[in-house]
């Protein structure tokens, strides 16, 4: 006998699942909760006036609305961390992308010595996404040595090197889902290779380009241990650090704090409000083939 799914399942077989499906909601709505409750709290709290911010009890709902560490946040030197943070964002997704589009497709579709051993490294590479405090000292030696330390260029350098991994990852993965024929015929009608990367492979492949874009640009706008280091002058601070100077030798100043921290969210909401489509069909474009 043929069950037609939960309608035919045995009562013992229906209650089960009934019951999987409500731990499931559980523990995505604990998953929810723990990921959003402190940013809702950190959010009222940079709405709260500054004789209320460290009130006990603390109050979630019911206080004062003020604008007043905001106020102070944007006319401290946060607002050069965003321009910072913004070009040099800017930066390593171009460059990022470059690299990883033209390494992406000599990975797909050439044979040359030496393929394995690059694709080992890619692979090896690609937890420097996540976890590039692993290497701040050898960077900050090598770079020191080389005299790179707090320039203009060098927290680029570091994005770019720390999420080009992925971005190749991704878009090896987008120019699978690219038939090689494209690129034979437009080879018989006399199209050059970067004729067919960037006017026919490249429009084919946006959605894996947007999605390296967006772990780039995240990479590059959340880093903070390593552009700590790297870099001493104010003026070259990115977002993360001037977030962090709010904390200072006497205390930490919840209410700028707090502020500050909600604002550097905004940016990141506003990427994935235009791109988040993209996101998901760039990291599972080339996983099924016809």
């Amino acid at each position: 006998m043929r069950y037609n799914q939960s309608k035919d399942l045995p009562p013992i077989a229906s209650g089960r699942r009934a019951w999987v499906y409500l731990m499931e909601i559980a523990i995505f709505a604990a998953v929810v909760i723990v990921n959003l409750a402190p940013f809702i709290w950190g959010a009222l709290t940079s709405l709260k006036p500054i004789r209320e911010v460290l009130a006990y009890p603390p109050k979630a709902f019911g206080s004062a609305v003020s604008a007043e560490h905001y106020a102070e946040v944007f006319k401290g030197s946060f607002m050069t961390g965003v321009r910072n943070s913004l070009l040099y964002s800017l930066a390593a997704i171009l460059c990022g992308l470059f690299l990883a589009l033209t390494a992406a497709y000599a990975m797909s579709r050439f044979r040359f010595r030496g393929k394995k051993i690059f694709f080992i490294l890619i692979l090896c590479g690609i937890p420097l996404s996540i976890g590039s405090a692993a290497m701040v000292v050898p960077n900050y030696t090598l770079f020191s040595a080389i005299g790179m330390t707090n320039k203009w260029y060098t927290l680029p350098i570091i994005y770019i090197a720390y999420n080009l991994p992925m971005a190749i990852w991704i878009m090896m993965s987008g120019l699978e889902a690219v038939p090689v024929e494209i690129d034979e015929a437009a080879k018989i009608d006399g199209a050059g290779r970067w004729y067919i990367l960037f006017r026919i492979i490249l429009p084919l492949s946006l959605p894996s380009l947007a999605s390296s874009a967006l772990f780039i640009f995240l990479g590059a706008w959340n880093e903070f241990v390593t552009s700590s280091v790297l870099v001493s002058s104010s003026y070259l601070y990115p977002i993360q650090v001037s977030i962090y100077n709010y904390m200072g030798f006497y205390g930490r100043q919840w209410g700028p704090l707090t502020a500050a921290a909600t604002a550097a969210v905004i940016p990141t909401l506003i990427v994935f409000t235009f791109l988040g489509r993209l996101l998901i069909s760039g990291l599972t474009s080339g996983s099924v083939k016809d």
